[in-house]
C-alpha cells in the first residue's frame, strides 16, 4: 500500500500495533494510540489481526479511547471480510453509542449478514431519530430485506425528513420493490446546494439502480469519483447506447471533465476577482471549484499565470487543487516558456509512483501531459496502459483517449500495438475504448 505524500503520520508495524493494543489505558502516551493501532492493522489482514481486534471488541471498558478504537475495529474487520466477527459486531446494535451502532450496521451489510435476528434489530432502530437512519436504511436495502418495505414506505410519508434519509428510503424502496413513485425526487436532490447532500444523492441513484437518472448524475458538480462509480454501476453490460447516451462519448466527457458540461446551479462567481477564483480552486465544494475553473479557462495565459504562480506552492499541497490545475493547464492555450516549465514539472510530479494509484488527478494529468508535452508523454504510454503499473482504469482510459493525438510523432505501428494492449484490458470501459480506436483507425 502506497503512502499518501500528504500523510505525515508515522508508520506503525503490525507488531507495534499489537503492543499498543495490549497496553492498559493509563499507560498510553496519547489517547489516540488505540485508534492509531487499529487504523494501521487494516494493512495487515490475517487470523492474528482478527484475534487482536476481536479481543478489543470484547472489552467492557467505556473509556472514550476504547470506544473510538472499537468503531474502527468494526470497520477493519468488515473490510477484511471476517465473517466470524458477525455475532460480536451484531451485539453493538444495542450500544448506547450511535456511532458504534452505525458502524455495526454498515459492517453487517459489508459482511452480507444472513442472521434474521440481526437484520430485524437493524430494522427496529429505524424509529429512533438518534440513530444514523441513512446507514440503517442502506444496510437493510443491501441485505435484501423485503420484509422491511412497509417500514421504508412509511418513512416516505414524512416529508420533513432530511434529503439524506429520504433519498436513501427512495433508493431502498426502488431497489427492493422495483418501483417507487418518488424516484424523481433524487434528481432534485442532485441539485442541492450542500455538496455532501449531492454526493448522498449520487449514491442513492446508484443504490436505486435507476438508469434513467444517470444523465443527471453525470451533470452533477461533485468529485469525479462519484460520477465514475455511477457510470460503472448503472451502465448495463454489453450495451453501447442507453437513454440517448453513447458509452464512449459519455466516458470521454467524464474523463475530460469540462466544467461547461456540468450543471453548476448558479453563476455567482462571474463577477468575482480572478485572485478569488484561483483561491476557489482550493475549495472543498467542487461546485465552487468548477465554477472558478469555467471562468479562469477563458483568461489570457500571461495574465492568469501571474496570479497562479503566487498560489502555486499552496496548491501543490492540495490534491483537489491539483486536479483542477491539470484541467486548467490543458484548457488554456499560449502559456509562455517559464509557465510551461513549471507546468511540466508539476504535471509529471502528479504521475510519479510515490502517489497512491487512485488519486483523482492522475487521469487528467495524463491528458495534460499528452497535450502539452507529447514528446515526453510518449515514453510513458506503455507504462500508463500496463495494468500492473497503472491500476486505476481511468488512467489507462485517459491514455487511449489522447493516443491518436500522438500520430504526428509516433509510427502507426506503435499506436496499433498500444491499442492492442487496451483491447486485452480487464476493465470493460478500457476495452471498449480500444475497440473504438481500432475501428476509427481502420476507417481513416
Amino acid at each position: 500500500m502506497k503512502k499518501n505524500p500528504f500523510d505525515n503520520l508515522p508508520e506503525v508495524s503490525k507488531e507495534d500495533a499489537f503492543k499498543l493494543l495490549a497496553k492498559p489505558n493509563d499507560q498510553l502516551e496519547l489517547s489516540s494510540d488505540y485508534y492509531k493501532a487499529v487504523f494501521h492493522l487494516y494493512k495487515y489482514p490475517g487470523l492474528d489481526t482478527e484475534k487482536v481486534l476481536l479481543n478489543l471488541l470484547e472489552s467492557n471498558s467505556q473509556e472514550p479511547s476504547i470506544l473510538i478504537a472499537k468503531r474502527k475495529a468494526i470497520e477493519v474487520l468488515a473490510r477484511h471480510g471476517c465473517v466470524n466477527a458477525i455475532p460480536i459486531i451484531g451485539s453493538f446494535l444495542d450500544s448506547s453509542d450511535p456511532y458504534l451502532v452505525e458502524n455495526a450496521a454498515w459492517a453487517l451489510q459489508e459482511l452480507n449478514c444472513k442472521d434474521s435476528s440481526l437484520i430485524q434489530a437493524i430494522s427496529n432502530l429505524l424509529s429512533d431519530p438518534n440513530q444514523n437512519r441513512r446507514v440503517l436504511i442502506q444496510a437493510l436495502s443491501n441485505l435484501g430485506s423485503i420484509s422491511d418495505l412497509p417500514s421504508l414506505k412509511l418513512l416516505l410519508d414524512d416529508l420533513s425528513l432530511h434529503p439524506g434519509i429520504r433519498g436513501a428510503s427512495i433508493a431502498a424502496v426502488r431497489k427492493l420493490s422495483g418501483g417507487c413513485n418518488q424516484i424523481k425526487e433524487l434528481e432534485d436532490f442532485l441539485k442541492l446546494p450542500n455538496q455532501n447532500d449531492r454526493q448522498c444523492a449520487v449514491n442513492d441513484v446508484i443504490n436505486s439502480g435507476d438508469i434513467s437518472l444517470l444523465s443527471s448524475v453525470l451533470r452533477t458538480p461533485v468529485a469525479p469519483s462519484f460520477r465514475m462509480k455511477a457510470l460503472y454501476n448503472l451502465w448495463p453490460q454489453n450495451q453501447n447506447k442507453i437513454y440517448n447516451l453513447d458509452l464512449i462519448n459519455t466516458i470521454d466527457s467524464l474523463i475530460k471533465d469540462n466544467p461547461n458540461h456540468l450543471e453548476l446551479l448558479d453563476e455567482h462567481e462571474e463577477n468575482q476577482e480572478d485572485k478569488f477564483l484561483v483561491e476557489c480552486l482550493l475549495n472543498t465544494d467542487f461546485r465552487r471549484a468548477y465554477l472558478s475553473l469555467k471562468h479562469l479557462s477563458t483568461r489570457n495565459p500571461e495574465y492568469l499565470w501571474g496570479i497562479l504562480s503566487i498560489q502555486l506552492a499552496r496548491m501543490k499541497r492540495d490534491y483537489g487543487a491539483l486536479y483542477f490545475l491539470m484541467i486548467l493547464f490543458r484548457s488554456v492555450d499560449g502559456w509562455n516558456e517559464d509557465a510551461l516549465s513549471e507546468i511540466k514539472a508539476l504535471t509529471f510530479s502528479c504521475l510519479e509512483d510515490d502517489w497512491p494509484d487512485f488519486m483523482k488527478f492522475r487521469p487528467v494529468a495524463i491528458l495534460t501531459a499528452m497535450k502539452l508535452f507529447p514528446s515526453i508523454a510518449i515514453r510513458y504510454i506503455s507504462k500508463w496502459l500496463d495494468e500492473s503499473m497503472t491500476p486505476f482504469w481511468a488512467c489507462r482510459y485517459a491514455t487511449l483517449l489522447k493516443l491518436d493525438s500522438l500520430l504526428r510523432i509516433a509510427e502507426n505501428r506503435v499506436i496499433i500495438q498500444n491499442i492492442s494492449i487496451g483491447k486485452k484490458d480487464t476493465h470493460r470501459f478500457v476495452r471498449e475504448k480500444a475497440k473504438k480506436l481500432e475501428l476509427d483507425m481502420l476507417l481513416r
